[in-house]
This record gives C-alpha cells, sequence and structure tokens, in this order.
C-alpha cells in the first residue's frame, strides 16, 4: 500500500518501516558480529602459543587488515548494482553484476596478495623488532591468500543480501566461526595429526575458514528454491571490462571512505600515545566500545543500502521517500539509545577493561564524549548507507574525508594541546579527551552534509530520483 499525503508523518514512517528494515539489519548485524568474532579467536588462541606470537598476529593484522578494509569496500560497489537491479526485476543483470564483481574481486585480491607478500618479505624496514617481524612475516605470507578467496565470498555474499537473502548469510557466517576454531586448533596446535605451524596456521586456517564459506555460499545459491528461476552460475558470463569498470567507480570512494576511517584512529593513537600510557589505555577502552557499537551503525547502513537500493531500482519514488523518512529516523532513535547507554553505563563499561584507578576515570571522561560521538555516528553511516542505496557515493566521500581530515584531525591536535607552530598555545587543553571531542564535532558537521545531500539527491528537482521517475515515464 503507497502512503498518501496525510500518512507522511515521521512517526507513521517509523512504523511503516521498522518492520521491513529489522529483518535486513538484524542479521546482518549479526554476521558482522561474527567477523568481529574471528578475530578475537585468533587473539585469544595466539595468547596461548606466546607473548611474540601475539604480538606478531597483531603487528601482522595492523598492515593487511586496511587492504583488505578497502577491496571489502570496493566490491560494495556490487551491492549497489545488486539491489537495484532486483528492485527493477531484472535477474539477469542481478547475475551479470555479481559475476563481474568476483572477476574484480579475484583481480584485486590476487594484486594484494602480491604487494602484501613483498612487504612481509621486508617487514623489518618498517622498524618491526626482529623477535616479532619473523613470526608476523610467516603470519601475513600465510594469510594474504585467503584474500581472493575472501573476495569471491563478499561478491556471492552481496549477491544474496542485495535480493535480501540475509538470513541464509548469517547462518553461513555464524557457522563458519565454528571452522575457524576448529582450523586454529588444527593447524596453530598441531591436532588431528596436523603439524604444529604456530602463527602460520592462523594464516592457513583463515583460509580454509573463508574456503569453506565461499562452498557453504554456492551451495546455497546453487540449490535454493528462491534462485531456481535463474541460478547464479546458470549463465557464465566472459570478463566486461565497462561493467567492472562501472562497479569499481561506485566501489573505490567506499574503499577509500572504509580505509580513511580506519586510519584516522591510527594517527590519533600515534598522537595521544605522546601523551603517556594512562591516556592510550584510556582511548583504547573508549575505541574498544565505539568499534563493539559501530558494528551496529555498519550493518544498518548495509540494511539501508539494500533497502534503498531495492526501491530505487523499483522506481516508486513516494514510497521510496517515506521508507528514507523511517530508516533515518530508526537510526536516530537507536543512536539515542546507544548514547543514553553509554552515559549511563559508562563507568562499567570502563571497569570491564581494567582495574586502574587513574585509567578508569579518564575513561569514563572520554566515554561521556563518544556518546556523543555515537549519535552522529550512527547518522552518518545511516546517511551514507541511503546514498550508496541510489547510487550517490563519491560527493559523500568528500563530505566525509573533509570532515575527519580537515576539521577533526586538525581541530583534535589544538584541543588536546600539542605543541603549536611559533609558540602559540590555546587556554583548553583537554589533553586525550580533545581528540575525541574534535571527532565528535566534525561526526555532527559531516551529519549535516550528508542530511543536506540526502535532501538534494532524494527530494531536489534534479535529483536521481526525480530523473528515474521522468526516464521510466517517457520510456
Amino acid at each position: 500500500m503507497k502512503p498518501t499525503g496525510k500518512d507522511m508523518s515521521i512517526v507513521s514512517a517509523l512504523r511503516r518501516e521498522t518492520p521491513i528494515i529489522l529483518p535486513l539489519f538484524l542479521p546482518i548485524l549479526i554476521s558482522q558480529y561474527a567477523g568481529i568474532a574471528n578475530g578475537v579467536i585468533d587473539t585469544a588462541m595466539a595468547g596461548a602459543l606466546g607473548t611474540v606470537e601475539l604480538a606478531s598476529i597483531a603487528v601482522g593484522a595492523a598492515i593487511w587488515v586496511p587492504f583488505f578494509a578497502f577491496i571489502l569496500g570496493t566490491l560494495y560497489g556490487l551491492l549497489i548494482f545488486v539491489s537495484q537491479a532486483f528492485g527493477a526485476g531484472d535477474s539477469e543483470s542481478v547475475n551479470a553484476s555479481t559475476q563481474q564483481g568476483m572477476y574484480l574481486g579475484v583481480a584485486l585480491g590476487l594484486l594484494t596478495t602480491l604487494i602484501l607478500y613483498l612487504i612481509a618479505s621486508n617487514i623489518s624496514l618498517f622498524g618491526v623488532e626482529a623477535e616479532i617481524a619473523e613470526p608476523a612475516s610467516r603470519y601475513i605470507k600465510a594469510v594474504i591468500w585467503s584474500i581472493p578467496v575472501a573476495c569471491m565470498v563478499f561478491a556471492v555474499r552481496f549477491y544474496c543480501e542485495g535480493q535480501k537473502a540475509v538470513m541464509p548469510v548469517t547462518i553461513i557466517a555464524v557457522i563458519s566461526v565454528g571452522f575457524k576454531i576448529l582450523f586454529n586448533y588444527m593447524f596453530m596446535f598441531g591436532n588431528f595429526g596436523m603439524p604444529a605451524m604456530g602463527v602460520a596456521g592462523c594464516g592457513l586456517a583463515t583460509i580454509c575458514e573463508y574456503t569453506a564459506f565461499l562452498l557453504m555460499l554456492v551451495g546455497y545459491v546453487s540449490l535454493a528454491p528462491r534462485f531456481s528461476k535463474q541460478r547464479l552460475f546458470g549463465r557464465l558470463h566472459h570478463p566486461n571490462f565497462s561493467s567492472i569498470l562501472e562497479i569499481t567507480k561506485k566501489g573505490v570512494p567506499i574503499g577509500l571512505c572504509f580505509t580513511s576511517e580506519f586510519l584516522i584512529f591510527s594517527v590519533m593513537v600515534m598522537f595521544i600515545s605522546q601523551e603517556g600510557a594512562v591516556a592510550a589505555a584510556a582511548h583504547q577502552i573508549a575505541f574498544n566500545c565505539m568499534i563493539l557499537f559501530f558494528s551496529m551503525a555498519a550493518a544498518f547502513s548495509s540494511a539501508a543500502c539494500i533497502r534503498v537500493g531495492n526501491l530505487f531500482g523499483g522506481g516508486d519514488k513516494e514510497k521510496l521517500r517515506h521508507a528514507v523518512s523511517g530508516i533515518v529516523s530508526l537510526s536516530a532513535l537507536i543512536g539515542c539509545l546507544l548514547m543514553a547507554g553509554m552515559i549511563f553505563k559508562a563507568q562499567e563499561l570502563a571497569s570491564l577493561f581494567t582495574s586502574d584507578a587513574l585509567v578508569i576515570p579518564l575513561a569514563v571522561s572520554i566515554l561521556y564524549v563518544a556518546a556523543f560521538f555515537q549519535i552522529a555516528d550512527s547518522m552518518q553511516v545511516c546517511l551514507n548507507g541511503v546514498l550508496r542505496g541510489v547510487g550517490d557515493v563519491s560527493v559523500p566521500f568528500l563530505y566525509t574525508t573533509i570532515a575527519y581530515w580537515g576539521i577533526g584531525i586538525p581541530l583534535g591536535y589544538v584541543l588536546a594541546g600539542m605543541p603549536l607552530p611559533l609558540g602559540l598555545a590555546i587556554p583548553m587543553n583537554f589533553g586525550v579527551v580533545g581528540w575525541w571531542l574534535a571527532l565528535t564535532v566534525a561526526l555532527f558537521i559531516a551529519t549535516a552534509a550528508l542530511g543536506w545531500r540526502m535532501r538534494v539527491m532524494l527530494w531536489g528537482k534534479a535529483g536521481p530520483v526525480e530523473n528515474l521517475v521522468a526516464a521510466q515515464s517517457n520510456a
């Protein structure tokens, strides 16, 4: 039923959209936490090998994960094409785009594998201590061969999720976590007749896990009744450069955005570490809490992209606009709940990570600021998801980059009391809290800019929604 003019209030939009978006959001959220669980499992099991092994995996992950985040973001462009084609009822385009996305993923994966292999072979040049450098190199050289397989996993995953088949993907993701534990146990510690490979075994376990993930996904899309009319691999398409380029053009800004978000905290840590161990520890506590809650925002953003992409492909502008009103309102509500939880439970959250009497009060102060960071982050990530759903990726990336690097980092440098040129100084020195204040301000500015952009793109007379409807009317 299409909403009428009398039924366009925010409350009605929220009431209508919540039961539609939640079945997309919740399974994707579980899949997000399954991905986080893999890192936790590696850390816990590497800790059983020893401190050096644990440190080597931490160093190795810090090197290869940013590359992987960029590839994942680039492949995210495929989700836009799949969701829009599915909304338009174009199954052939869904299948063709997915296969082109798989070609792109394998090419990017192999290229990244080569680059990381060269980095791992010369890891000591990056100042890594010799004791850690050797096992870190072995770990990287093993784990990087999982990247091309993982790229195919995400291509097929986006094929499913873009068509709203999210629960099967979640079930397979959870099962894969069990495989990860089993393979780590086999290869890291030498069980079930396998040789004990240490940290290299952790990398091999990652390859095996993603291979199992891929086989289960391919089995699902090849046998599931919902895809019986047109199987993904029923007709094989040769690599098409123009199609691959279109996916790349949509995906690269998203990949750069993912990488930028990862790097900005790395830069913050570099400066915060100069303030001492207490400041660094307090920041790490707030960062871990933020990551835990950010997974909710990221999952909601993916759900928003799928929902908006489906409706945009279907061409019903009023239904799309009404849905976006509900999606954005629900995101704001979730952000407010997370903010309240972080404010009222700041002491308990900090105490979960440490008992240090010096760290806890500082961590609590950061968490109070991070609570407002959380609502701004929830909103900007959701708005990015909405805009991606209509294919708008470059301008939102520009807005967030300017906010992060042009406002957040310089303002944080000043508010944290870092040394200024020419002997300048400001009366306010917030220390580590200043970095979080600055990033929160930057996020609110990014949110306002993205909100304006959404208004232009979805409600503006020259926006893609109006253009789409005009094109369909002419056809």
